[in-house]
């Protein structure tokens, strides 16, 4: 049962949790951050130019940097926060008790270590990604999931729309 669970539960890929069971997650912690009167911090990260990535290096090359973004996101978070796979290049993170300030510079520490890393393509060639987000923080830009996701992601896409490699909070 343990092992269905697991599969069900977490994207084999990344490693990190799949979506149902995060939003699951995320709605408990609001639940806490209302009762403790405190915060939580909602981001959105999506891979820049990953179609790219797969179009020029393959498919195993881009699942390779999928599961890459996937390791450096627990190697730099909390147990407690929520890591999750939400779909394709995109990716949620949920931080309890952080402000936002703080939850973006420790975003932009993160997108400043991953775009460093180099990616071995077809041909040997070497190449970096880059990542774009948004971040928003509850209660002052949402009090639900899904009001957090709309303000995030028009974040993530004003960062795309900027030049990408980039976090953007509101």
């Amino acid at each position: 049962m343990r092992l269905l669970r697991t599969l069900a539960e977490v994207d084999s890929l990344t490693n990190l949790k799949r979506r149902r069971q995060s939003v699951e997650d995320l709605n408990r912690l609001l639940k806490l951050a209302d009762r403790q009167d405190t915060t939580l911090c909602f981001a959105i990260l999506d891979l820049d130019q990953f179609k790219q990535v797969n179009d020029s290096h393959g498919h195993e090359v881009g699942d390779q940097v999928l599961k890459t973004l996937g390791d450096y996101l627990r190697q730099t978070f909390r147990g407690e926060d929520v890591l999750t796979r939400w779909g394709g290049e995109e990716f949620v993170v949920g931080l309890y008790g952080i402000s936002k300030e703080l939850a973006v510079k420790r975003l932009t520490a993160l997108l400043e270590t991953f775009s460093q890393h180099s990616f071995l393509g077809g041909e040997q060639h070497l190449f970096h990604v880059s990542f774009s987000g948004g971040v928003v923080e509850y209660p002052q830009d949402g009090m639900d999931i899904q009001s957090l996701y709309r303000q995030a992601d028009e974040l993530l896409y004003m960062a795309k729309a900027a030049g990408r490699n980039q976090i953007l909070s509101s």
